[in-house]
């Protein structure tokens, strides 16, 4: 058995997997060969070790352990003809009547292990041809064979084993076991070292020992040297007769004494049986996202989809790409067949990306990713963009009844699905006008979906590249989409300069629709801050010019964005009045989007007139609307508005399960002002029912949610909170850790 090894850490399920294989076997109920396979330096030796040490007993005829060198660097793959030969001499055979022929050796040791109960290990096999006359084929022997290959190619019914990296919390324990840290080591520089050696127990040993040796000074060194070097794999590649490979650098750090992570690996290369295979893995170390398919490697490669999935299959099956696992499909949902999906190990990409640095142009690869920008723009193209005096407020855009036809809807869920591969073609990609214009249509996607921070760096990245243009049309657009984007992330003030800016070119243009959303835009997100004047300013100019243009939708925006208004300003008889109107031109055009909002605002003025069945018939239509439209903003806000109404009742449970459920639907959608509305609700719950120490938790999370959204009621909710905070301290209620720190944080005594 193989000695030196190093401590054996977790892998708990793949013990307790092998566990139930072995007591399968030996009551005759499961198969006799396993394969456990997996990246190089992955584990596949030791996992096997610690379940020889557990079950060799019930083999009581004896263990058999050969390396076959299938892949050792500096050796040739052993024989299946030597291999035999040792076999046999082993088990007791004179070496005088062992056969010279292979075939004859094979059929030898199958008869000699007829009958006996032998634990075999063929460790470190090259492929199935190398491994298949070596097995003995008795029902009682148990075989385990360990490959970076998957071998598919046994006749055997031999049972897959795949072993993945380890997990954060192995992969640390492993680590700390090697590298000998003290109690209070930087967690997270551990950390940001393991994600760079890809959580692969090889590359945690070369590097543990370094760490044993330099110490914590060399353990905070290495991990901000891995930080600056991750910043220059993400760039666009370079020529590497001028830079030195920054993934050679990073492999180069993961060696000790001679033996490296490289090497590893590079045995694997090097023996791919053709070239093609060879650039495929080389391109792996290009390929923008953590998980490729045959549709995705196509265009980088050059070939058609079907060369793709045959290549993809065969990088595949040599172990330089794990199949990824399925998600379930949804009850009662039925799909077309989704493609193969495989992952790209980290250390694989390392290695892939040094490889290319080497052996090929920067070029080569700059095309590869011109060609996969242009690939998805194609799909993206399918879904479109929405102008913005087309789509004003809502998402997706109400106005539209037709569905979505099986092609659209099927490149509306590529585009998520490809989320992150998309994001780093992007980055990868260059300044040309192919990227600025993906980067505006996956912006508009993701936008849809609630990836705020994703949306907002393409926006941007769009907008730069437009700008080199000089297409003020197309900058127009982009700058509405992205204050769209703040706006609906709650980040009113730089969305209130995104959308100034783009009514100055706008105006510029002498375009007055796309001057009536932006105008629309401002007004939203001024009012939600609270400056009512300028919000009032904005809605009546656009009301003016949807009068003027003859468009009912913006007018219909308008009157209620004033209803808002004269609501806030405690004037509900010309709030009434602006809503009433609103509502019948979202009647007539079909506007549920607006219909929606307009009820939510009149229900709200018919309340704080007294009038609270009306208000709740209101209210209840606005949140049904919501459903209908998947509108999570109204549906957050809809559910607080009925929950005013539930405790105006005295319907203290009601009010606060309808405040709980607008809070979770809030945090769901990532809406901090939803959430902080519902917590300020809450906290006036909370204050006629208790515990006290609640009402100053519920207001200090929602004065954090305000203020960071400037908006001013952040003003009246810190005077509520330190009212709060001087009751609890007046009857000597205790407040909690956390609270307390909460109120440090927002500058407050408690």
């Amino acid at each position: 058995m193989p000695g030196d090894m190093v401590p054996f850490v977790g892998r708990q399920r793949q013990v307790a997997e092998f566990r139930q294989r072995i007591q399968r076997h030996l009551e005759h109920n499961g198969p006799a060969v396993h394969v456990v396979n997996g990246l190089a330096g992955i584990g596949k030796t030791a996992l096997v070790r610690c379940v020889v040490d557990a079950h060799a007993e019930h083999y009581p005829d004896g263990l058999i352990w050969e390396d076959l060198h299938g892949h050792t660097s500096g050796r040739s793959p052993r024989t299946a003809a030597d291999v035999l030969e040792q076999l046999l001499l082993k088990i007791g055979v004179a070496p005088e009547i062992i056969e010279i022929d292979l075939e004859r050796r094979a059929h030898r040791w199958r008869d000699e292990m007829r009958g006996r109960r032998v634990l075999i290990v063929f460790d470190n096999a090259l492929d199935s041809q190398h491994v298949r006359p070596l097995l003995p084929r008795s029902r009682d022997c148990l075989v385990i064979i360990t490959s970076r290959r998957r071998l598919t190619g046994l006749a055997e019914a031999a049972s897959p084993v795949q072993l993945d990296a380890m997990t954060m919390g192995e992969a640390e324990e492993l680590f700390l076991e090697l590298s000998h840290l003290p109690a209070d080591y930087d967690v997270s520089a551990v950390r940001r070292i393991l994600e760079t050696a890809g959580r692969l127990p090889l590359a945690i040993r070369l590097i543990g020992g370094q760490i044993a040796h330099g110490g914590e000074e060399m353990l905070a060194a290495l991990a901000a040297e891995f930080d600056s070097l991750a910043d220059g794999l993400r760039q666009a590649p370079a020529d590497p007769a001028a830079l030195e490979s920054v993934a050679d650098h990073i492999l180069d750090r993961f060696a000790a004494e001679g033996e490296t992570l490289r090497a590893a690996f590079e045995l694997s290369y090097q023996r791919l049986p053709d070239p093609e295979l060879r650039r495929v893995v080389r391109l792996l170390g290009w390929f923008p996202g953590p998980e490729i398919t045959a549709g995705t490697l196509a265009p980088m490669a050059a070939v058609s989809e079907a060369t793709a999935g045959t290549l993809i299959n065969r990088v595949s099956e040599v172990g330089f790409l794990d199949r990824a696992k399925r998600l379930p499909e949804p009850a009662g949902v039925t799909r077309a067949p989704r493609p193969e999906r495989y992952r790209i190990h980290d250390v694989t990409r390392l290695f892939s990306r040094a490889q290319a640095d080497m052996e090929d142009p920067s070029s080569e690869h700059a095309a590869a990713i011109d060609r996969l920008v242009r690939h998805c723009l194609v799909i993206a193209r399918r879904v479109g963009i929405q102008l913005p005096y087309e789509m004003a407020g809502s998402f997706p855009n109400p106005s539209r009844a037709d569905p979505a036809t099986p092609a659209v809807a099927a490149a509306t869920e590529w585009l998520t699905g490809e989320r992150e591969m998309l994001l780093g073609c992007i980055r990868a990609a260059g300044s040309g006008v192919e990227t600025g214009e993906l980067a505006r249509l996956l912006g508009s996607q993701l936008s849809k979906s609630g990836y705020w921070s994703d949306a907002r760096w393409l926006f941007v990245r769009a907008l730069a590249i437009t700008r080199g243009t000089a297409d003020r049309t197309e900058e127009c657009d982009i700058l509405y989409e992205l204050g769209t984007v703040h706006r609906r992330s709650c980040d009113y003030d730089t969305a209130s300069k995104c959308f100034e800016e783009a009514r100055a070119i706008a105006d510029e243009l002498e375009d007055e629709l796309r001057t009536s959303a932006a105008l629309w835009g401002y007004a939203e997100v001024t009012r939600h801050i609270g400056s009512y004047e300028r919000a009032r300013h904005a809605y009546l100019e656009l009301l003016e010019i949807g009068q003027r243009l003859g468009n009912p939708k913006f007018e219909g925006f308008a009157l209620r964005g004033l209803g808002h208004i004269e609501r806030m300003r405690g004037a509900p008889d010309p709030a009434r009045d602006h809503y009433l109107g609103a509502l019948g031109i979202a009647g007539h055009i079909g506007d549920r989007y607006s219909l929606g909002w307009s009820l939510w605002g009149l229900g709200l003025t018919t309340r704080d007139t007294g009038d609270l069945e009306t208000a709740r018939t209101q209210l209840t239509d606005a949140h049904t609307i919501a459903l209908e439209l998947d509108d999570a903003l109204l549906q957050a806000d809809a559910l607080c508005a009925l929950g005013h109404l539930a405790r105006d009742t005295g319907n203290l449970d009601a009010a606060q399960e309808f405040y709980s459920s607008s809070l979770d639907i809030a945090r769901r959608n990532r809406d901090p002002h939803g959430e902080a509305d519902a917590l300020d609700a809450l906290a006036a719950i909370v204050t006629e029912v208790g515990p006290e120490w609640r009402v100053c938790d519920f207001l200090a999370k929602a004065l954090a949610r305000y203020e960071s959204m400037g908006m001013r009621v952040a003003d009246r909710v810190r005077s509520d909170l330190i009212q709060a905070v001087a009751i609890c301290a007046e009857r000597n209620v205790q407040l909690p850790d956390q609270v307390r720190e909460a109120l440090h944080t927002l500058e407050l005594d408690p």
